[in-house]
């Protein structure tokens, strides 16, 4: 086993053994099933997304991406991200509840293809389940482009003034 993976075991057992802690409490009562549930999650963590050696995270370099810093970097990223979706989903739900609250609901469904410039993987998967839990639009599916490169989403709306494209290619510029 690399230093990679230890490294990736004891972050991820950090970070489970914290949630436990603030769920659960620190009762001292509970620590045998925190360690035990926490040793559970770890190991099942660790089989379903085993830690990846630098080679296998290439594939961003088409949207101008390079990696930089370690895994701070990356969580800063995380945070500048979750705010970013908190920010989206609560515009979003507004404009959802204020189009369903007027008298005749200003709804008129299309359906909006954009491209999807991120690779097949952990990054992409992630930036389709983020964007169906936005309010007012939602990938509908993915397909291959005719004759192009790269993949098209084709996306939900409520009404195409949202510009679910422009949310989507935001959407892949910070999950990126």
């Amino acid at each position: 086993m690399t230093a990679r993976w230890w490294g990736a075991a004891a972050a991820r057992g950090g970070a489970l053994a914290l949630l436990w802690v603030v769920l659960a409490g620190p009762s001292p009562d509970y620590a045998l099933y925190g360690a035990v549930s926490v040793a559970a999650a770890l190991a099942l963590s660790l089989g379903l997304v085993p830690p990846r050696p630098p080679a296998d995270r290439a594939g961003l370099t088409a949207l101008g991406v390079e990696r930089v810093g370690g895994p701070g970097a990356r969580a800063v990223g995380a945070v500048v991200l979750a705010a970013w979706f908190l920010g989206q989903s609560v515009a979003g739900g507004v404009d959802v509840a204020w189009r369903a609250a007027t008298r005749t609901p200003d709804v008129r469904p299309a359906v909006v293809d954009a491209p999807v410039r991120l690779p097949p993987g952990g990054a992409r998967t992630l930036a389709l389940a983020l964007m169906n839990l936005m309010p007012g639009s939602m990938a509908q599916r993915t397909r291959p482009d005719d004759g192009a490169a790269h993949a098209v989403v084709e996306l939900h709306t409520l009404a195409a003034e949202l510009e679910p494209a422009d949310q989507w290619a935001a959407l892949e510029d910070r999950v990126a």
